[in-house]
């Protein structure tokens, strides 16, 4: 009788183990437990490179408990949810590529070196289409879209304790309208409009990813670019936080416009490196 309570147990031990581990793997993709905690709210923003159309989910870094979350308006209930890749394949509407379309982002790594320097978890928000202009952007659905997300995401947090620290924007875009030609003042003017209402409403700053170039058509891009690096220098609501991608040879895109995974990981950490900077020079406002 001993031997039989012996192997009841045993067994009742494994069961209850394996439910532990079941549940634990459910937890994995949860969203985030409603403690207070302080987080600094970033939202990718762009087009088809910053959805990583052209990257490779299983190459992104691994983003470790704590250090990033992503908040999820779409397919999935509105929260916190620890980061994973691909990276804003729950988020649906104007502003968000279908998930067929998205592989690896930037923002993994981005999260990871941002983290690593100022030791506050990013929660951010996926807010890129693919083929999207300046003036795309700028449209009255597109704008109400960002525009209430933010307020939603701002509520949201406050409603649960969770207290946004700092706001930004990481901005990747530009390569349809370098496509177009459009000039240099036309793209400044109108990036610059594209984030006057958040700025308003409180983002502090927005960090430009400069674009890359198109395999086989040099120049293609230089108004863009030239106009992104100009606004950057000269207006106070935009820093440059990583000019990598147009400095990189044509092997780093799978095709003629998009970025591998390992030009994405370049692109993120450097612009956390960046931002991480920024926020530490700015601690004090």
């Amino acid at each position: 009788m001993k031997k039989m309570f012996m192997v009841l147990a045993i067994i009742t031990g494994f069961f209850s183990l394996c439910n532990v581990r079941s549940v634990c793997a459910a937890e994995a993709n949860a969203a985030a437990p409603l403690a207070a905690k302080t987080v600094d709210l970033v939202i990718f923003a762009g087009q088809s490179n910053m959805s990583g159309r052209g990257g490779n989910a299983a190459a992104a870094p691994a983003v470790p408990v704590d250090t990033g979350y992503e908040f999820r308006i779409g397919t999935s209930p509105t929260g916190m949810y620890p980061m994973s890749e691909p990276f804003g394949i729950h988020n649906n509407g104007y502003l968000c590529d279908p998930p067929a379309l998205r592989g690896g982002s930037l923002a993994s790594a981005f999260m990871n070196t941002y983290y690593n320097a100022t030791g506050v978890p990013v929660l951010a928000f996926s807010a890129a289409r693919g083929g999207a202009s300046i003036g795309y952007w700028q449209s009255g659905p597109v704008q109400a879209e960002l525009s209430q997300k933010y307020d939603l995401i701002n509520a949201w947090c406050q409603a649960n304790s969770v207290h946004i620290r700092k706001k930004y924007v990481v901005w990747l875009q530009g390569e349809t309208d370098g496509v177009g030609r459009i000039e240099k003042n036309a793209y400044q003017s109108g990036l610059a409009n594209t984030f006057s209402t958040l700025t308003a409403k409180g983002v502090d700053q927005v960090f430009v990813i400069t674009i890359g170039r198109y395999a086989g058509l040099p120049g293609t891009y230089d108004k863009v670019i030239a106009a992104q690096t100009e606004l950057c220098a000269t207006d106070p609501h935009f820093t440059l936080g990583s000019d990598v991608l147009r400095t990189l040879p044509d092997a780093y895109l799978v095709d003629g416009c998009h970025y591998g995974q390992a030009a994405l990981n370049m692109a993120g950490s450097q612009c956390g490196s960046v931002a991480a900077r920024y926020t530490a020079a700015t601690a004090g406002y």
